[in-house]
């Protein structure tokens, strides 16, 4: 739900709140899972918040979650999410017009 969620809010102007507030509950509850089981959420909490981050157009902070989750899915050895979060990491560098970065993913 999370990634729908922050995805549609940057395509639904209208209903953004929304959509956040959907976004934002889904980080929060992936947060609590991770406390109990770091290993399984952390890559899925980090790759939440870089949506939510890339929603609200900050670059940084958004290249920094997308390479944690890389990371962790990477060492935790979850290839599909791994590959999930190469693939919206895509995503944000094409919408910001880093062709060569959205390659490299």
């Amino acid at each position: 739900d999370g990634l729908i969620a922050f995805e549609f809010a940057r395509k639904h102007k209208e209903e953004k709140n929304r959509w956040q507030n959907i976004g934002e509950a889904v980080i929060d509850q992936t947060k609590q899972w991770a406390k109990s089981s770091n290993w399984n959420y952390i890559n899925k909490q980090y790759l939440l918040e870089a949506e939510c981050f890339f929603w609200k157009n900050d670059e940084i902070k958004a290249r920094e979650k997308y390479e944690q989750s890389i990371k962790a899915a990477h060492d935790h050895r979850f290839v599909h999410e791994e590959g999930l979060a190469y693939e919206r990491a895509a995503r944000f560098h094409l919408h910001y017009g880093r062709n060569g970065e959205a390659l490299i993913c």
